[in-house]
């Protein structure tokens, strides 16, 4: 992962960084305001030695006391010093403040002693820095003094002894000390805020690392090694019930379908593409929504569309335009029934729909057969850009046999929803059997990750139910999705009764959508 890729996944999880940091904040400024304040005492000493009436004893005296100060500081901590202190404190009467802390150091090229202690009050601070100071200057002195004794046998071993003879003396008295609440407050909400950032970036990192949906263009394009024709944003009007007649798509969500139609028209410039399968990899993901505002602002741009409805399984657009599923592309294949029959006018100028028709007990048969791919080489004779509703590809083998008499196909992903290893597996399912991938559509973006989107970076039971439905009983399709997942899967057109005639024709009015000179479809009075 660069860089560029942590700072993409910190953008998307800005949420949570926030909380984090916010969280961290607090935390340590609470602990710091909840804590036992701390105070804390200094008292100073002066190591002097050797006889200063002469500058090489001065100079002799003041390398001792420097080395004496080193070495005094670690007789602070022995246990022979802290019973020292803690007899000095119980003279004088407050022996409770040798439950604090002593600690020494001596400043380099010195010969100054620091002795700090630490109390729960400034007064057991500053009482046990003034003992320990002073059992400091008791101890050194019965240390210096039995080396006096022990090397004294003459008069020159006296004056010897007495000339490098060590004191400590007191410098500076410990004061009563201010408490370290204030002082490190500031400190303490730093540090959480700086803890708490890095505690929600390694979150995000680690939530990234281990995330198994498409989140990004970025991601699509990498499993699929080809481009993203649309970013469609979450609409509500797209899952508008049908019954609201037809949907008025304008600004964001429009243009993102016309960015569509542009892209498809350059995904092969030497040789355009006029068919084209639109697919996903599980139910519910927005492939005939797609295909159908795929094929209306085809229309309006002056093509000449068949919108066909090859999800004979759980077809959708006969709903979506408001008709019966009785007559279709089954039926056609079949040879009951000829295209020009079959095919029906929709409200949207130069765009036919042909449904799926009846339920065929063998739809992967009639979808890849010899008639499937005549009727795609007659429409194009006929000068038709195709749009093909097909089946998810991993549900069923439809899509994929569609895929390789058609010019290409159309991936439609939900970010967020659809999983990575389900792209790949569309991707394999295509490469297997030779039908090219035009480009991918991610769809239900959410509006404000719309860039984080573009520039950020299974297949369960498909919901048949009965396979055959009441094709025996009636002839026609009945739906074995919810109500829910068909407004999903659909836009809402305007509905009427049939026109009494062998052929399925709807004419409509239009009229131009505010954003787009090209006409849109709305609802009949």
């Amino acid at each position: 992962m660069t860089v560029v890729d942590v700072v993409r996944v910190l953008r998307r999880n800005l949420a949570l960084l926030i909380i984090c940091t916010v969280i961290g904040g607090l935390i340590g400024a609470a602990y710091q305001l909840t804590r036992p304040e701390v105070f804390t005492a200094k008292a100073t000493g002066m190591v002097v030695a050797g006889d200063s009436a002469s500058v090489g004893g001065a100079m002799s005296g003041n390398t001792i006391a420097q080395q004496r100060a080193t070495t005094y500081t670690k007789l602070v901590e022995t246990r022979t010093m802290s019973q020292k202190t803690a007899e000095i404190l119980r003279k004088q009467g407050i022996p409770e403040a040798a439950s604090g802390h002593l600690t020494a150091s001596a400043p380099s090229d010195t010969a100054f002693i620091d002795i700090k202690a630490t109390g729960d009050t400034a007064k057991n601070a500053q009482a046990l820095a003034n003992a320990g100071l002073e059992a400091l200057i008791s101890e050194a002195l019965r240390m210096e003094t039995y080396g006096q004794t022990a090397g004294s046998g003459n008069k020159s071993d006296a004056q010897l002894a007495k000339m490098t003879s060590v004191h400590v003396l007191g410098y500076e008295s410990a004061g009563l000390p201010a408490g370290d609440r204030g002082k490190s407050l500031a400190l303490f909400l730093a540090a959480g805020l700086v803890i708490g950032f890095l505690i929600g970036a390694v979150i995000a990192v680690v939530r990234k690392q281990f995330d198994v949906k498409v989140r990004d263009q970025a991601t699509v394009e990498e499993l699929t090694g080809s481009g993203t024709l649309a970013v469609v944003p979450d609409d509500k009007k797209l899952a508008e019930q049908r019954k609201k007649s037809i949907v008025h798509l304008s600004g964001v969500t429009g243009e993102a379908f016309r960015q569509l139609r542009t892209n498809l028209r350059f995904a092969n410039v030497d040789n355009p593409p006029r068919s084209v399968v639109i697919t996903s990899a599980s139910p519910g993901e927005g492939k005939s929504t797609i295909s159908t505002h795929l094929a209306v602002v085809m229309a309006q741009a002056g093509e000449k569309v068949v919108l066909i409805d090859a999800d004979m399984r759980r077809p959708v657009q006969h709903k979506v335009f408001g008709t019966e599923a009785g007559v279709g592309l089954s039926q056609v294949l079949a040879g009951d029934v000829s295209l020009d029959d079959a095919l029906m006018r929709t409200e949207t100028k130069h765009l036919q729909m042909l449904a799926a028709g009846r339920i065929p007990p063998n739809p992967s048969e009639l979808l890849g057969s010899q008639r499937m791919k005549d009727l795609l080489t007659e429409l194009r004779r006929q000068g038709y850009f195709v749009v093909i509703d097909a089946p998810p590809l991993l549900a069923v083998t439809d899509a994929g046999l569609l895929g390789t008499i058609a010019d290409g196909t159309i991936y439609v992903a939900v970010v967020g929803e659809t999983h990575r290893d389900q792209v790949s597996l569309v991707v394999k399912r295509l490469e297997q059997v030779g039908a090219p991938l035009l480009g991918s559509v991610l769809t239900r973006v959410p509006r404000k990750k719309m860039g984080d989107v573009l520039y950020g970076y299974g297949a369960a039971g498909y919901g048949y139910g009965s396979y055959y439905g009441d094709y025996g009983k009636h002839g026609y399709y009945t739906s074995y999705g919810t109500e829910e997942q068909d407004s999903q899967e659909s836009i809402a057109v305007v509905k009427g009764d049939r026109q009494p005639k062998e052929r399925l024709v709807r004419v409509q009015k239009t009229e131009p959508v505010d954003t787009d000179p090209e006409p849109t479809p709305r609802r009949a009075k």
